[in-house]
């Protein structure tokens, strides 16, 4: 009811999530309502509380009863001859699931908890199924040497192109050779795609589809389009980029010790399918900026890592990971944001504003990101006084999703970090910040080789974060400007 009264209105999810804010402060109340609750609201996965069911229904002008986000009471035993409009009839409720359909998708979430469980460890078995010179150390990423530059590119160095001619894939994850990795919808078919079963049986927090950019070329050589994107999904991705994932936790997770066998091409149909990993045309290959970030001054450098939670995220939960990291993708679906955040730089900043600072993210379907405002205009402003320098470490590919990983580093000298993130959250809406230290807690993990060997031996650094600190650590040097 709640997506018909806003489809009526005309309005975005970020328009009500806007008017819902203004309503509260209105009422004395300092809200911080997101597009992203108005949709989990719509689709039932949280509901909202009486005092958001009241602005509700003051926004829209119908009773809170109209909005049917009201949990339905449960009537008492009635006689064969009574008749009450409200009790919930037994003889309408849905039919239970077939067995056969049920044990299907319970073997399904039994598998994708493994994968979450073994993400690390099954990429670096991942990995070794490539060949040597493809691995990137023992971080579970991999990559041809082309994409790898021989120093750290600064991002004023290169640019990126969007490529408007960009052929439909020919993997898209609903074919034959993936169909063990979907579980059962009915007694009749299989779920079509990995997100439809992603949304249906086991949903995490935060999961929506997104416009996305498509890698579509990686050549250094070309300084003015380095790299090249197309258009896509963030569903696209997970089609295939999750379903490759689920197959190698069903062939590889043991009950032995380890809980992983050695790697084997064998029962991975899909993976075979796929082909060459490296061929940006067969398949839409949907990448993440990821940014280590370095606190810097005399004293030294730190960084920050993130803990992903599971139960939220759909990709690398249960995993440590850089922060910050997201999709390459516009904030809005309008033509005018795709123009404006066509820019490595300003998706960084926006992660930077979501995770770092706790601030509502560009959904998609609102008003796109606006540049000029806080406190986005002082990260670009940072950065134009040379207080921020950015890099590029290159472009890999996890392991185990085949997932695309743009691997950089952004250094912050250490009061213009102090200033821009003087209020940092401790959690947000993917997971929490590391702290260490039991008598004064901090987020500030020394950049040294002790730390990053003690991380790379834990078993939970995601392999874009290991790889990200890898290559920090051996252009160190030069990031952090001792050349």
């Amino acid at each position: 009811m709640l997506y018909n009264l806003r489809d009526s209105a005309g309005e975005t999810q970020q328009d009500v999530a806007e008017a819902l804010n203004e309503l509260g402060a209105q009422a004395g109340r300092a809200l911080a309502i997101t597009a992203n609750q108005v949709s989990r609201w719509e689709r039932g996965i949280t509901r909202p509380s009486a005092f958001y069911r009241k602005l509700l229904a003051e926004h829209f002008a119908v009773s809170v009863a109209e909005l049917g986000l009201t949990r339905p009471r449960l009537t008492g035993p009635q006689r064969a001859d009574q008749t009450d409009a409200f009790a919930i009839r037994t003889d309408t409720e849905q039919p239970e699931m077939p067995r056969r359909v049920a044990d299907s998708q319970q073997q399904w979430r039994a598998t994708r908890r493994a994968l979450n469980v073994h993400r690390v460890a099954l990429a670096r078995e991942a990995a070794r199924l490539y060949d040597d010179h493809l691995r990137i150390g023992q971080t579970g990423l991999i990559a041809p040497p082309r994409w790898m530059p021989n120093a750290p590119l600064d991002l004023t160095d290169f640019g990126i192109a969007l490529d408007s001619r960009t052929d439909e894939p020919t993997v898209i994850g609903t074919e034959d050779a993936s169909a063990h990795t979907r579980p059962l919808a009915s007694e009749e078919r299989r779920y079509a795609r990995y997100s439809q079963a992603i949304r249906d049986v086991d949903h995490p927090r935060l999961f929506e589809n997104r416009l996305a950019w498509r890698l579509t070329g990686v050549d250094w050589d070309q300084a003015d389009a380095a790299l090249s994107f197309g258009t896509s999904t963030y569903f696209g991705m997970v089609d295939t980029a999750e379903a490759l994932a689920h197959e190698m936790a069903a062939q590889h997770v043991t009950g032995a010790p380890g809980g992983i066998s050695s790697a084997s091409w064998r029962g991975l149909t899909f993976r075979r399918h796929l082909g060459d990993p490296f061929d940006l045309h067969r398949r839409a290959l949907v990448s993440s900026t990821d940014t280590l970030t370095i606190r810097l001054d005399a004293d030294g450098a730190s960084f920050v890592l993130h803990n992903r939670s599971a139960g939220n995220v759909a990709v690398a939960g249960g995993m440590l990971h850089i922060m910050p990291a997201g999709v390459f993708q516009p904030s809005s679906i309008l033509p005018t944001a795709q123009a404006a955040d066509f820019d490595l730089w300003r998706n960084i900043m926006r992660e930077y504003s979501e995770e770092f600072l706790g601030n509502a993210e560009h959904g998609g379907d609102g008003n796109p990101a606006d540049y000029g405002t806080e406190p986005l205009a002082s990260f670009e402003a940072a950065r134009a006084a040379g207080r921020i320098r950015v890099y590029c470490l290159g472009v890999a590919l996890d392991a185990l999703t085949l997932y695309g990983e743009l691997l950089t580093v952004a250094v912050f000298d250490g009061d213009t970090y102090d200033r821009l993130f003087a209020d940092m959250v401790d959690h947000n809406d993917e997971g929490t910040v590391v702290k260490t230290g039991k008598v004064q807690p901090t987020s500030a993990l020394p950049f040294t080789r002790h730390v990053l060997d003690e991380l790379a031996h834990g078993g939970r650094l995601a392999p874009a974060a290991a790889g990200c600190l890898e290559l920090a650590w051996q252009h160190r040097d030069t990031i952090l400007g001792r050349n």
